[in-house]
């Protein structure tokens, strides 16, 4: 008799746990949740790069355009790309790096040698689906290809402007 009662109270409470906790697919759509696995292959084939997936997300501050829309459409720099790496604890890395070569009326920075003036934006994807920027840097290059990059401590600052389409004082 025992035995029939804990299976059945073993019974009621995975039932229970089942109804309680959200589907996969409700975690994935919420704003700050994406798919650490590239995003529905279900090993039916290869999987996505996750700058794709960063670029097919929103940020939380901006729900109504995707992260890659943005970025893609800020009309200040020349060259953009977007980097990706896996961490040792299994969290994904993805760097869009955005520049413009220095200006014909930029004198101060001709005369200092500067040739190429950008931002590096790190996103990190965890294995449980979140995600987020993680750090932003304000990178100088040099006429002899030496690249300096600098910490931005007002990551928001920067995403703004860029939603904004508006010139970042870099």
């Amino acid at each position: 008799m025992r035995i029939m009662l804990v299976l059945a109270l073993l019974a009621v409470v995975s039932f229970s746990g089942a109804y309680a906790s959200p589907s996969p697919e409700v975690m994935m759509n919420r704003p700050s949740m994406i798919s650490p696995h590239g995003g529905g292959t279900g090993g039916l084939g290869p999987a996505r790069p996750m700058a794709d997936v960063i670029k097919d997300a929103t940020l939380p501050g901006y729900p109504n355009k995707k992260i890659g829309d943005a970025f893609e459409k800020y009309g200040y720099f020349k060259e953009k790309h977007w980097y990706e790496t896996r961490g040792a604890a299994g969290n994904f890395y993805v760097d869009f790096r955005g520049s413009s070569p220095t200006g014909w009326f930029d004198f101060k920075g001709r005369r200092a040698g500067i040739a190429e003036k950008g931002v590096v934006l790190k996103f990190v994807i965890y294995p449980s689906g979140e995600y987020g920027i993680v750090m932003a840097s304000k990178t100088v290059q040099t006429k002899d290809g030496k690249t300096t990059a600098y910490p931005i401590p007002d990551i928001k600052g920067v995403v703004d402007a860029i939603y904004a389409n508006k010139k970042l004082d870099l």
